[in-house]
């Protein structure tokens, strides 16, 4: 089976329940990959900031172990190989209400997509009509768009 490369708001949508979903999709065989940056987003810097509210804190800790039991996978792009695929996603994803300094996690996922896509396949779970276009328009520019699919948050998990 090909790899899951979930967005934050995939994680989002489906709140308390993300846990257990994430649990039956792996022993189904399933592999999730939590981009490094996503976990960044929704575990490091929850954790670090003392004022954030207790639900935040609740879901940081709970994808925190199940990245430590083993059924998220955190993975980081190769950016020596793709840095053109994220400076080309980060322009797509910037508009005038989103300078590019300001594109945080989003950026990485097209890599970490076109990186799984070019050794065999890849689904991006998302809801984020941006960051699905800007996926797709990279995947076939790169000749890589039948080995990637994009799904929405709650037809996969």
């Amino acid at each position: 089976m090909s790899p899951i490369v979930l967005d934050a708001n995939a994680i989002i949508a489906h709140g308390r329940a993300f846990p257990e979903r994430a649990r039956s999709a792996f022993d189904r065989g399933e592999t999730l990959v939590l981009p490094h940056s996503v976990k960044r987003e929704l575990v490091d810097e929850v954790l670090g900031n003392d004022a954030a509210p207790s639900n935040h804190r609740h879901s940081a800790r709970a994808i925190q172990a199940l990245i430590d039991e083993g059924y998220l996978r955190v993975h980081k792009p190769d950016y020596e190989a793709y840095s053109d695929v994220i400076d080309e996603a980060r322009r797509r994803i910037a508009d005038d209400s989103l300078p590019e300094h300001a594109v945080k996690a989003d950026q990485y996922i097209p890599a970490i997509v076109c990186e799984f896509a070019q050794g065999g396949s890849a689904r991006l779970v998302t809801a984020d009509r941006k960051l699905s276009d800007t996926v797709r328009t990279i995947a076939e520019n790169r000749g890589i768009a039948d080995s990637v699919s994009i799904h929405r948050p709650r037809s996969v998990l």
